[in-house]
């Protein structure tokens, strides 16, 4: 059966695991996606924040990335709005009015 799971990183996946797998098992699964990230060479929180983005917006597999392909920027553009957001807020605070 197909399951999702969140793993102690706080990264989602869906993966395959038998049947009558306990759920205590699920995470050793055989990955589904999405794929590891990790050669993006992003820093982990927005690793993580990509990751759970695809993943919410059913970009699971290749299949799903071809289908809707522009699913893939909007969702790193959902990653980053959050940062331009921090970004700005910087400025705000430090009320850097030149």
């Amino acid at each position: 059966m197909i399951v999702s799971v969140t793993k102690k990183d706080g990264l989602k996946f869906r993966m395959l695991v038998p049947d009558d797998a306990p759920e205590s098992t699920w995470e050793f699964g055989i990955p589904i996606g999405p794929p590891d990230l990790g050669d993006l060479g992003l820093p982990s929180s927005i690793e993580v924040r990509l990751n759970n983005e695809l993943f919410n917006r059913g970009l699971i597999t290749s299949r799903d990335v071809r289908k809707n392909g522009d699913s893939v920027f909007g969702a790193l553009q959902a990653v980053l709005k959050v940062d331009t957001g921090r970004i700005v807020q910087l400025y705000l605070e430090q009320k850097l009015n030149a």
